[in-house]
């Protein structure tokens, strides 16, 4: 199992710096911050996958036999085709009070890209803080939307296929701040409450020792 979980790990940093190189994920970016692309930012990319991933280098050599024959036995499709097969289309809606009648975002993304990096587009375009973001996703004529409540997690591990709509909510920090409040003041009830059972048990115990004394004492006084 620990030699399945490098190979697919393997695996999974390669499509990433592949997707890189390829210019997909930065052309993505791009489109969203309305910069160009350099060939410093593939550098910088990879260095910081490489940087993210420091035990890459080691399993890749490691596994590397074992790597290319499985990509060997593949369809024999090229690379290009591979990345073609994992690039959705998507649109990204914001249902935030500030920003919901901004124009959606419609973006052709990899099915490898988590759920961070979409965070960090939406607050780039949406102006939403990535710490306040709730993102859910929906397959067309799907009416209830899944939660998408993990940054580390790319969207084919949530299923996101092509054409899915991808939704921006707005933490409510008043209302969570109320839930907050409202929390706390029940706990504090609860403890109250116990303390006054273990008060009362106490009494009762308290009493029932007095009166076994006093039984005791006019037991010993009729002798």
């Amino acid at each position: 199992e620990r030699v399945e979980a490098e190979r697919r790990y393997v695996s999974t940093v390669s499509r990433e710096l592949l997707l890189i190189s390829s210019g997909v994920i930065l052309a993505a970016e791009r489109d969203t911050d309305g910069g160009e692309s350099t060939g410093d930012d593939d550098s910088a990319k990879q260095a910081q996958m490489f940087a993210k991933h420091p035990q890459f280098k080691v399993l890749l050599e490691k596994h590397k036999d074992t790597m290319l024959s499985l990509a060997n036995a593949g369809c024999g499709s090229s690379n290009q085709g591979n990345i073609g097969e994992e690039i959705i289309n998507v649109t990204i809606r914001s249902m935030a009070a500030a920003s919901c009648d901004m124009e959606p975002l419609r973006k052709r993304l990899p099915r490898s890209l988590k759920v961070g990096r979409i965070k960090t587009m939406c607050a780039k375009y949406f102006r939403v803080d990535i710490d306040l973001q709730m993102l859910h996703f929906r397959a067309e004529g799907d009416p209830f939307p899944s939660e998408l409540d993990d940054a580390e997690h790319s969207l084919f591990y949530y299923g996101v296929n092509d054409g899915a709509e991808i939704l921006v909510n707005e933490i409510d920090v008043e209302a969570l701040e109320r839930e907050k409040a409202r929390e706390l003041e029940d706990h504090s009830r609860r403890v109250k409450e116990q303390e006054q059972h273990v008060t009362v048990l106490q009494s009762m115990k308290k009493n029932d020792q007095r009166i076994n004394t006093l039984a005791a004492e006019m037991a010993q006084t009729r002798v």
